[in-house]
């Protein structure tokens, strides 16, 4: 008994680390892919801020800016970033990476 009661300081941390979760794999974001796929899913749908999310998902993008007509842009090259086109009446008209 005596025997167990000193090894109750060292037991008791490891026995609450096998409770704790772990955090989830972070997305897999790389260079931005825009495939047909993506383009079919979203042509032609009115756009949502609470899209952006799903829409940077399925194409492995890190970050995304929107585009509306006459909206002026940086002509950078960005490996990682999608830029979602937006038509006067707020539909998704492109995407496109860089």
């Amino acid at each position: 008994m005596k025997r167990m009661i000193l090894m109750a300081p060292v037991l008791a941390p490891m026995l609450t680390a096998a409770c704790a979760t772990m955090a989830p794999p972070p997305p897999e974001r790389g260079p931005c892919v825009v495939d047909e796929a993506a383009k079919m899913h979203f042509a032609a749908v009115k756009y949502r801020e609470r899209m952006r999310g799903e829409i940077e998902h399925a194409t492995h993008s890190a970050v995304s800016r929107i585009v509306r007509p006459g909206d002026m842009v940086t002509q950078d090259l960005r490996p990682d970033r999608l830029t979602i086109l937006l038509d006067d009446g707020g539909l998704i008209s492109g995407l496109r990476c860089g």
